[in-house]
């Protein structure tokens, strides 16, 4: 019975043990599932998080990027204006410096020139240079003090002499009853006096006679902005501080350089920018380089001249606009510096054709071309070798290919290029035997008359035919307009050439027949001989004329050419048309440089060129008007300009008035032979020169050229 109950009870306790085991592992399989959702949830947020932190960086990367390169530019920007105010760029003697070079000498002389010239006598001479001047204060008057100019609001000699005190230069010249200047000055012999007297010479001396002027420069003058101002800082910009920026933009970019090759490439290519920049086509990655060049370069050009933005001025001074502009400028150039080393490094690591090939735009069309080869072998199947032109085709096309196989049989890949090549020039040359056929049916059209057609001249190698054939379409045609004026102008010419020489010609008959009357007096006698004697030199000067035109138009002229001052023999020929200037009404305004200028020319004949266009300006112009005539020379030629208001409507083509028998009076009311200009156009061209004549209105301009020699 013991024993029974010891079993019952160690069966009891196996019992609770399996079931305590059970239960165990029932609790650890559901910790364990509990464990595993945890760490799915926790693995979840986990990414989520990492994410997070990659995007964060991702842009603080490209924000530190730029924010580097900012400060980099500030820097750089900034450090300008340090440096040069170090001892190595002294800015304190600018001003005095300028006042006693020789740009300074010739501009005041300009000024003086330009204040006598439009102030005292009235000339319609404007320069904007010189108008508003504050930098410089100045007193014109004469010597009995009965007017005076200046730019100064209290002129008393009070006022004079307190400004001359609180002045750093001071400057009187005063000229005698003969235009000799007397210059005295606060620099003494540190100012150029000759040169500042040689230098009005361009004017006559007589006119600056009994005349007092006074030069005030301030102490405040770079404060300024006018021309002298202006002229001072440019000096020393472009001797100076542009050498300076560029010296500070160079170790700049070098120091940028070393570090953007220093830094990781690893990290560089995970900002969003340089990302960006790598994956643009090249062709792209110019127009950043581009549209900064060509932004600084608007910058600089339309920032030179005297207004409110000054380019040199805003260099010189530092002010606002050096940081508004100096800094974005730097920016930028540094920005695009840096992201062309990270695409530099980008070439490095991904290889050359995948980072510079196929990141162009001419490199994925290259792919594209492959792979229409497809389309071109559909083409090939459309062929139909029944037609004729196919057939010729085929065959030049067999025997090509032939040749092709025997030349690549060297290489593997000989037969495919072979064939591939057969494919090319096939299409090529039916593309071309169309575009044959097109032009030989515009031939076609050309040859029955048609000249209304218009060749297509984008054919290829045809082009040049095509342009050929409509070349000589619209020459043909200017051709059959040249001959319809050609013979216009002839019927005009024989007409006006019939009208002068009848004239004169039954003025004389007429006059002759009434002399053949016994019953006039030997007072109307002595009156038709002096009209028959007028009539007559009228007639001989027009066949004179008519022969020297001819012989002229012809060439047929003998020339004795040699080396003469063109200046001289101008004034020559005026002298001579002195008289006749003197009795019209015509002021004649004359601008002709004082020096030689020696031209190889016939001197006989260039006098009648001469006297030929003054005396067409004399006979043509409007009545109290004005003549220009200014005098130009260069390095190869000289040019003499006329200018003048014409009496007469010019309904007519400026090159109408140099062909024979042509006048600017239509009615042909006036004296001469219509021959004047043409003979003279004749002239100037055997002797190598030109003429050119504008007509503007009433404003008849001609423009006559002779070339100089050495």
């Amino acid at each position: 019975m013991d024993t029974n109950l010891n079993n019952n009870k160690d069966a009891d306790k196996e019992e609770t043990n399996q079931q305590e085991e059970y239960n165990e592992n029932q609790e650890n399989e559901m910790n364990l599932k509990d464990r595993e959702e945890v760490q799915q949830h926790t693995s979840k947020e986990n990414k989520k998080i990492e994410t997070h932190k990659k995007h964060n960086r991702f842009i603080a990367s490209t924000l530190a990027i730029v924010m580097m390169i900012l400060i980099f530019a500030i820097a750089s920007v900034f450090s300008y204006e340090v440096v040069r105010e170090s001892s190595f760029f002294p800015t304190k003697n600018h001003t005095k410096d300028y006042v006693e070079s020789h740009d300074f000498v010739y501009g005041l002389a300009r000024l003086t020139r330009y204040l006598h010239e439009s102030k005292v006598q009235n000339n319609d001479w404007y320069d904007r240079r010189y108008e508003n001047l504050e930098s410089i204060k100045y007193y014109v008057s004469d010597k009995d003090n009965t007017f005076s100019i200046s730019n100064l609001e209290d002129t008393t000699n009070k006022a004079l002499q307190k400004e001359i005190k609180d002045s750093i230069f001071y400057l009187e010249i005063k000229f005698d009853e003969n235009g000799n200047g007397e210059v005295e000055s606060s620099l003494g012999k540190r100012f150029y006096k000759e040169a500042f007297l040689n230098n009005l010479t361009y004017s006559n001396k007589e006119d600056y006679a009994g005349l007092d002027i006074v030069y005030i420069v301030p102490k405040d003058f770079d404060n300024y902005n006018d021309f002298f101002t202006d002229n001072m800082k440019s000096s020393y910009v472009l001797n100076n501080y542009l050498i300076l920026i560029l010296i500070i933009g160079a170790i700049s970019i070098l120091i940028l350089t070393i570090v953007a090759f220093s830094l990781p490439y690893s990290s560089q290519r995970k900002a969003a920018i340089c990302k960006l920049y790598n994956r643009m086509f090249l062709e792209l990655k110019i127009l950043p380089w581009m549209g900064f060049v060509s932004i600084f370069f608007v910058t600089v050009f339309t920032g030179y001249g005297y207004n409110d933005f000054n380019i040199e001025t805003t260099i010189y001074d530092a002010n606002t606009f050096f940081y508004l502009i100096g800094i974005p400028v730097t920016f930028v150039l540094y920005l695009l510096i840096y992201l062309t080393i990270v695409y530099i490094k980008y070439i490095y690591y991904t290889g050359f054709k995948e980072g510079f090939l196929r990141n162009s735009i001419v490199g994925r069309i290259c792919l594209n071309v492959f792979r229409d080869s497809k389309k071109i072998l559909k083409e090939i199947a459309k062929i139909d070798i029944r037609e004729d032109h196919h057939k010729k085709l085929f065959m030049i096309l067999g025997v090509n290919l032939l040749a092709l196989w025997i030349i690549a049989l060297s290489t593997p890949l000989g037969f495919i290029l072979a064939i591939a090549y057969s494919v090319f020039l096939f299409k090529y040359l039916l593309k071309l035997i169309g575009k044959v056929k097109s032009l030989n049916e515009a031939t076609s059209q050309l040859a029955e008359g048609n000249f209304a057609i218009t060749l297509d001249e984008n054919i290829g190698i045809l082009s040049p035919i095509a342009q050929n054939l409509n070349n000589i379409k619209e020459g043909f045609q200017l051709a059959v307009d040249k001959e319809i004026k050609s013979q216009k102008m002839k019927t005009e010419l024989i007409s006006n050439v019939s009208h002068d020489l009848k004239t004169p010609l039954t003025s004389i008959i007429t006059y002759v027949d009434l002399l053949k009357n016994q019953d006039i007096t030997a007072e109307t006698q002595k009156e038709y001989i002096d009209i028959l004697d007028k009539k007559s030199k009228r007639l001989k000067v027009l066949i004179e004329d008519l022969f020297e035109a001819s012989k002229a138009n012809s060439g047929n002229v003998e020339l004795y050419l040699e080396k003469l001052d063109v200046i001289a023999l101008f004034r020559q020929t005026l002298g001579e048309l002195q008289e006749k200037i003197n009795h019209s009404t015509l002021q004649m305004k004359i601008n002709a440089p004082e020096n030689k200028i020696i031209c190889e020319l016939d001197g006989k004949r260039t006098y009648r060129v001469f006297e030929n266009i003054m005396s067409n300006i004399l006979k043509y112009a409007l009545p109290s008007s004005r003549v220009y005539i200014d005098i130009i020379e260069n390095e190869q030629e000289v040019s003499f300009t006329f200018k003048n208001i014409s009496a007469y409507e010019m309904n007519f083509d400026a090159a109408e008035i140099t062909e024979r028998f042509t006048r600017g009076d239509k009615s042909r009311n006036t004296d001469g032979s219509g021959l004047g200009l043409a003979i003279a156009k004749s002239f100037i061209e055997l002797q190598n020169g030109g003429l050119k004549i504008i007509i503007d209105g009433d404003l008849f301009k001609l423009i006559v050229t002779f070339p100089k020699v050495e």
